[in-house]
């Protein structure tokens, strides 16, 4: 049961866009439309679009018309949400506060980068930067000799 764009009209998608310069504005631009169901493409929006089930009955199956394919969203919190509870989330906040308070910056908020500096500052003798020094996990007995040397 396939989608026959001669008798149901296309299902639009954008094949190429494109970049226009418009009084100092860069603005996003469709260079091609194409179809969804087929090859075709068009350097305009077909009339037809968007128009797969032009009746006003429901669909009895899964097809590719637009209220079938919204059946199938799912929908989270994104970027709000946390893998991690918020005890957890709290104690490496307070661990990563902690590290900041004696002079350290650990390369993130979580708990092995923020042990693994503070192992790098006992190494080397005074606080560990990672964004002057090499990774922590890099840094052994051998490595903080030579970093003292050179002053780094």
């Amino acid at each position: 049961m396939g989608h026959n764009c001669t008798e149901k009209g296309h299902i639009g998608k954008v094949a190429k866009f494109g970049y226009l310069l418009e009084d100092g504005d860069l603005h996003t631009v469709v260079n091609l439309w194409g179809c969804t169901e087929c090859d075709s493409t068009s350097e305009t929006l077909w009339e037809d679009f968007g128009t797969y089930n032009t009746t006003k009955e429901a669909c009895k199956s899964n097809c590719n018309c637009f209220g079938c394919k919204v059946k199938t969203l799912q929908m989270n919190a994104g970027d709000a949400q946390r893998d991690i509870s918020d005890k957890k989330w709290t104690s490496e906040l307070q661990a990563y506060r902690n590290a900041r308070s004696q002079g350290i910056q650990p390369a993130g908020t979580n708990i092995r980068q923020i042990e693994a500096a503070h192992i790098a500052s006992e190494k080397l003798g005074r606080a560990y930067n990672a964004e002057t020094m090499p990774k922590a996990e890099t840094i052994n007995n051998k490595s903080a000799e030579v970093m003292k040397e050179l002053g780094v």
